[in-house]
């Protein structure tokens, strides 16, 4: 009979409530931790880590200590618990030169070193301007451009959305008018339909044969829907 009944110790221990700090943990909780003096502590890693662990349980926890915040894995995949429900990243940049060239797009000059904000469970930051989406959903897309020293004259100039390595909207084109060197600057909106592992490319072209002096360039992403 000894081993029936230590049998049966071993199933009320694995279903009863479990206590720290306490020993009377409330009936609907299955681990209850109590202090007055000491933090609940939970595992420390960088956002490589994090993502590279291989298929995390849904409510896992971790303190991500690049963005210096609590992350949850959800459906989705790990989100900040310092996000509203509209994930968001936005990239900006003051000073440095804007390479241009005659019918040309270049990549916004605006990589991971200049984020402002991240959802990394939504977004990663691969290169100038190079983002690869990680959920489904409508995004809204917005970037300006302005620089010191554009030459007199007439330039075109466009900054364009391409997906995939193929354009899918023109946030800007116009032509800039300019009675003599000064600043100039850009900006434009639009939404888009976006899928997991989309690479979203911002690009902008400006007509001119000489480089010139960036005052300010960024990018936003917000997820709507």
């Amino acid at each position: 009979m000894k081993p029936f009944f230590a049998l049966l110790l071993m199933g009320y221990a694995c279903y009863s409530q479990v206590g720290i700090g306490t020993n009377t943990p409330n009936s609907s909780s299955l681990l209850e931790i109590s202090a007055t003096d000491k933090a609940f502590v939970p595992p420390r890693m960088t956002n490589s880590q994090m993502l590279a662990i291989s298929h995390p349980s849904i409510s896992s926890i971790v303190y991500n200590t690049t963005f210096n915040t609590l992350y949850i894995y959800n459906s989705l995949g790990w989100k900040s618990m310092q996000d509203t429900d509209n994930s968001n990243l936005i990239c900006k940049k003051s000073g440095g030169t804007l390479t241009v060239t005659n019918n040309t797009y270049y990549n916004f000059p605006l990589n991971s070193s200049n984020v402002l904000s991240q959802n990394s469970s939504t977004y990663d930051v691969i290169s100038n301007g190079k983002i690869k989406i990680k959920e489904n959903g409508i995004y809204m897309i917005g970037a300006q451009l302005s620089v010191n020293n554009m030459p007199s004259g007439t330039k075109a100039y466009s900054i364009a959305v391409y997906k995939n390595g193929s354009l899918i909207g023109l946030l800007n084109k116009n032509e800039s008018i300019q009675s003599s060197n000064d600043y100039w600057g850009a900006s434009g909106i639009m939404t888009f339909n976006l899928r997991i592992n989309d690479e979203i490319d911002i690009k902008y072209l400006i007509n001119n044969n000489t480089n010139l002096n960036l005052v300010y360039a960024a990018f936003s992403f917000i997820k709507i829907n």
